[in-house]
C-alpha cells in the first residue's frame, strides 16, 4: 500500500469501508512489523527509582536489547508494593517495568565488577543510571570515564537536582523519589482544595500514581532517543542530565508564566480549573460527570442543555468565567451542580451528544459543543469493549510470576510499533545469557 493510500485511509477520504477497516486492523498488530532500536543496547543500572526503570521500558518496546544491572541480592525497587500486591516477593510497579529485559547481577561497588560493566559500556549505546550526582564518577565508570571508552556512548543520569550547581550539592545525598520531585516542583501546592476550606482539606495534594517518576522516565527516555539518533548520525555521544524537579515542572509550565504575569503565584482553587470553566467535575443522579464548555459558543450550549439559559447574560463572556475570584465561580459551579443534579450521567451525556449533533447541521446554534462525559470508575472502565478491541491489556504467563494481565503497546503505529513480547525478572536470570554474548 503506497504512502498515499494510507493517508487516504488515516483521514478516512476516498477509500472503501474494508480498507479502512484492514488498514485499522493492522494498525492494532505489531505483528511482522520493525523494531527500530533492534541494533541498541541499553544498560539500566536504577537503583531504588523507578524512573530509570520506566525510560528503559521504553527503549525496551521499541526493539533495544535492555540490560538491567542490579546487585546479587536485587534492586530495592522490587520491594515497592502498594498495598502489599506482589508476585513471589515482586512488586506490581516491578513487574509492570520488566517489559522485554534482560537480568543481570553485578555489584557496582566491587572492583572487579565494575570492570565488567566498563566492558558492557564500550559495546552498549545508552546507559541510565539514578545513583546520586558524581556516584558513578567516584567508581570510575561515570560519563566522564565511560566517554572515553565508548565516544557515541549516551549516558542518561536522572537525579532530584540534575549534576551540577548549589541545589545539586546540597541536596546530593537526597534520593530522588516521586514525592520529592513533585514537591520540588512546586507541583503538590498547587494541588489540593482552596486555602479557606481549612485543614486537612487544603493540604498540598500528592498527584496521580508516581506521576512524578512517570514524566521524569518519559522525559529522560525522550532525550536518550534523541541524543541516539544524533549519535548515530555523528558517532558523537553524550550526557543527558535529568533533573526531576526540572521534568515535573515542564509539565505544568504555564503556571509559572502566569504567575510571573500576574507578578503573583498561582492560587490553589481545588476543584476549578486554571484557565477556563466550566473545565471540571460535577455530581448528577449516578455518580459524576465531566464538562468541558469553556468557549463561550460551547458555554451557551450548556445553558440549553441545562434549560439555564435566563442566565447567559451574567456568564456570556469567556472573561466572566476566568476562575480568578474564586467566589465568582463557586457560584457558577453550584449554578451547574443544581441542575446536573437532576439527571443520571447517562442522561447528560446524551443530551450532549443530541444537542452537538443538532449544532454541526445548524449555522443558527454556532457550532458550540458541550462535551459531557460519564466519570468512569475503574472496575467498569474495564468493562469498554473499547480496550479489547485496541488490545490495550495483554495477558502474560512466567514460570515464576503467574499469569497477569498488563498494559501493552501503549501507541499504535503503522509501521514501527512497541510491543511486549516477554515480562519476567528474576535476579540474575540472564546472566548466562549476557556474558556469552557480551563479555567473552
Amino acid at each position: 500500500m503506497s504512502k498515499k493510500e494510507k493517508e487516504q485511509i488515516l483521514v478516512r477520504y476516498g477509500s472503501s469501508r474494508k480498507e479502512r477497516e484492514d488498514f485499522l486492523k493492522a494498525m492494532i498488530s505489531p505483528e511482522g512489523k520493525a523494531e527500530v532500536l533492534d541494533d541498541v543496547i541499553v544498560l539500566d543500572v536504577s537503583y531504588a527509582n523507578m524512573s530509570g526503570d520506566i525510560a528503559s521500558s521504553i527503549f525496551a518496546e521499541f526493539g533495544a536489547e535492555v540490560i538491567k544491572i542490579e546487585p546479587p541480592e536485587g534492586d530495592p525497587s522490587r520491594k515497592i508494593a502498594p498495598h502489599g500486591v506482589n508476585r513471589n516477593g515482586v512488586g506490581v510497579p516491578f513487574i509492570m517495568e520488566a517489559r522485554n529485559k534482560r537480568y543481570f547481577t553485578l555489584d557496582l561497588r566491587d572492583e572487579s565488577s565494575r570492570e565488567e560493566f566498563k566492558k558492557l559500556a564500550a559495546k552498549a549505546h545508552v546507559v541510565i543510571e539514578t545513583y546520586k550526582p558524581g556516584q558513578m564518577d567516584s567508581w570510575g565508570i561515570g560519563y566522564r570515564q565511560l566517554s572515553q571508552i565508548n565516544p557515541g556512548l549516551v549516558y542518561i543520569a536522572i537525579s532530584p537536582y540534575g549534576q551540577y550547581g548549589k541545589k545539586a550539592q546540597e541536596f546530593i545525598n537526597v534520593p530522588d523519589s516521586d514525592i520529592v520531585s513533585q514537591a520540588a516542583s512546586g507541583a503538590a501546592a498547587n494541588i489540593g482544595d482552596m486555602e479557606h476550606m481549612g485543614e486537612p482539606y487544603n493540604w498540598p495534594l500528592k498527584a496521580g500514581v508516581w506521576l512524578g517518576w512517570y514524566i521524569n522516565g518519559v522525559i529522560a527516555a525522550q532525550g536518550g532517543a534523541v541524543a541516539r539518533y544524533y549519535a548515530s548520525a555523528t558517532g558523537e555521544g553524550q550526557m543527558v542530565d535529568v533533573a526531576s524537579g526540572d521534568a515535573y515542572a515542564s509539565l505544568v509550565g504555564y503556571p509559572v508564566t502566569m504567575g510571573f504575569t500576574w507578578d503573583r503565584a498561582r492560587p490553589r482553587i481545588g476543584r476549578h480549573d486554571f484557565a477556563i470553566y466550566p473545565y471540571g467535575f460535577w455530581p448528577c443522579k449516578d455518580g459524576m460527570v465531566a464538562i468541558a464548555a469553556g468557549r463561550d459558543h460551547d458555554f451557551r450550549g450548556l445553558l440549553k442543555i441545562l434549560k439555564i439559559w435566563k442566565e447567559e447574560d451574567d456568564w456570556r463572556y469567556i472573561f466572566d468565567r476566568i476562575p480568578d475570584i474564586v467566589e465568582q465561580v463557586e457560584k457558577l459551579y453550584k449554578m451547574i451542580a443544581d441542575e446536573t443534579n437532576k439527571y443520571t450521567s447517562d442522561e447528560l451525556v446524551k443530551m450532549a451528544i443530541d444537542y452537538s449533533i443538532k449544532s454541526a447541521k445548524s449555522k443558527w446554534r454556532g457550532g458550540g459543543v458541550p462535551i459531557v462525559m460519564k466519570v468512569q470508575k475503574p472496575a467498569t472502565t474495564m468493562q469498554n469493549p473499547h480496550w479489547a478491541k485496541r488490545k490495550s491489556f495483554t495477558e502474560f504467563d512466567d514460570p515464576q510470576l503467574g499469569k497477569f494481565v498488563l498494559p501493552a503497546n501503549f501507541i499504535k503505529m503503522s509501521d514501527s510499533p512497541p510491543r511486549v513480547k516477554w515480562v519476567s525478572c528474576g535476579i540474575g536470570q540472564d546472566n548466562t545469557y549476557i556474558r556469552d554474548k557480551y563479555l567473552k
